[in-house]
């Protein structure tokens, strides 16, 4: 199926701890879809964004996260930080990679 949606790529350990970041994607009201992946955060984050239709991806692995867009290089995400430091990061992060297929301004991290 390739519906509008952003991909968010993250390794088996990483899947359960993308809660808050799914939750800040859900509140933008754009739709995802997380697949396994392997690699580090950058470079899944930025496989997913050139696979999504909306051009824009998360990768998750080895406690980072990062979103990128298609036309970023996956050695440069626009943004890469540690999952799980915080609840409210990790909910603007996944807000943040709506708004950036919205074209709003960003959530502060």
């Amino acid at each position: 199926m390739d519906r509008p949606e952003i991909l968010v790529f993250a390794d088996s350990d990483s899947r359960v701890k993308l809660s808050e970041v799914l939750y800040g994607i859900e509140e933008e009201g754009v739709p995802y879809r997380v697949v396994e992946a392997t690699g580090d955060a950058g470079t899944i984050a930025h496989q997913a964004a050139v696979e999504s239709r909306l051009g824009v991806g998360v990768g998750a692995a080895s406690g980072r996260v990062a979103v990128t867009t298609e036309k970023l290089v996956a050695a440069a995400p626009y943004i890469s930080i540690n999952l799980n430091a915080s609840r409210a990061v990790d909910r603007a992060v996944g807000a943040n990679a709506a708004r950036l297929v919205k074209r709003i301004p960003l959530k502060a991290l």
